[in-house]
């Protein structure tokens, strides 16, 4: 799992999550966990970040308490929402390469999460 923040990728203002079917397995698995009870979980613990574009990402329900900078991207989710994310994520889940995009409220970027189309080398040479 690796994350960055492109400011000019593809035309938009970009936090890419970039996983494989596991990590998008193991990353479901850890929100049903989290979300429900109100946890919010540190994206940028679990991923690989990159050197040159850094993120912090937090995923959080919507009532919950986050000590994070102005900097880092915090995506407060309600119930109808967590349930679209985890429809999305597990559609990802049966894909050999695809995305799905999400709304980061309060923030120019959007997030992009992505199974098999960015690879370990594509990591090392652009991010």
């Amino acid at each position: 799992m690796r994350l960055g923040h492109f400011q000019e990728f593809k035309g938009s203002d970009m936090v890419l999550l970039s996983c494989d079917g596991v990590e998008i397995s193991m990353l479901r698995a850890l929100l049903s966990r989290s979300i429900p009870r109100g946890l919010t979980v540190a994206i940028h613990d679990l991923a690989k970040v990159s050197d040159r574009y850094p993120a912090r990402l937090f995923v959080c329900p919507k009532a919950a308490t986050v000590d994070s900078a102005s900097r880092d991207f915090v995506w407060r989710l309600s119930e109808n929402e967590y349930s679209d994310l985890d429809s999305k994520l597990e559609a990802l889940e049966g894909v050999l390469a695809g995305h799905q995009y999400f709304m980061l409220p309060g923030t120019p970027s959007e997030l992009m999460v992505s199974v098999g189309e960015y690879s370990d080398q594509w990591w090392q040479h652009d991010a």
